[in-house]
C-alpha cells in the first residue's frame, strides 16, 4: 500500500547482512510504501539482484562516455558518502521492474546476488553509468543503490503478543 504523506527512510548499510536484515525486518513485519513509491518489496529485491548481476556478468550496454563522465562527476562521490539523491532517473531497459514479483523469490535472488557480489573471487565489470571502479567503489555503489530503493518502503510497527 501507498502512503502519499510517508516519507522516505533514511538508511545506511555498511554490509550485506545489514541489506538482508532490513529485507527481513520488510518481509516479517509488512511495510507501506513511501510517497513516490511505487514497487513491491519483491520487485526492488529483484531490481538489485539484476543490477549486482550485471556488474560481475556484465551489463547489455553502456552509456555514452560523455554521460559517464558528467554521472561519475556529479553523483559518484554523494553515493560514496552514502547521501540521498533526490533525482530519480528511469531504470536501464534491463532493469526495469513491471511485472510483479513475489517477495521471497526477489528476496532469495538478492541473497544470492549479494553473495556473488561479496565473494572474495568475485571480478567486477565497468559500470554502465560511471565506468571503471575499484572493488571498494563498487561496493559503495551497490550499497547506496539497496538504500535508494529500500528506503522507499518503511516496515510496519511489529506486533507485540499480550
Amino acid at each position: 500500500m501507498k502512503n502519499q504523506n510517508l516519507e522516505r527512510r533514511k538508511l545506511r548499510f555498511d554490509d550485506w547482512k545489514d541489506v538482508i536484515s532490513d529485507v527481513e525486518v520488510l518481509k516479517t513485519n509488512g511495510y507501506d510504501r513511501a510517497k513516490r513509491g511505487n514497487l513491491s518489496l519483491g520487485q526492488i529485491c529483484n531490481h538489485l539482484a539484476v543490477v549486482m548481476e550485471g556488474a560481475l556478468d556484465g551489463f547489455p550496454s553502456a552509456m555514452p562516455w560523455a554521460v559517464r563522465t558528467l554521472l561519475r562527476f556529479f553523483f559518484l562521490q554523494s553515493m560514496m558518502q552514502h547521501k540521498q539523491v533526490g533525482l530519480r532517473f528511469p531504470s536501464p531497459p534491463f532493469a526495469r521492474q513491471t511485472a510483479p514479483v513475489d517477495d521471497e523469490k526477489g528476496i532469495e535472488r538478492l541473497r544470492t546476488a549479494a553473495a556473488r557480489f561479496d565473494a572474495p573471487s568475485a571480478t567486477y565489470v565497468m559500470h554502465m553509468a560511471f565506468g571503471n571502479l575499484t572493488p571498494e567503489q563498487w561496493k559503495h555503489q551497490q550499497l547506496w543503490h539497496c538504500e535508494h530503493h529500500l528506503s522507499y518502503l518503511v516496515p510496519r510497527e511489529a506486533e507485540c503478543a499480550v
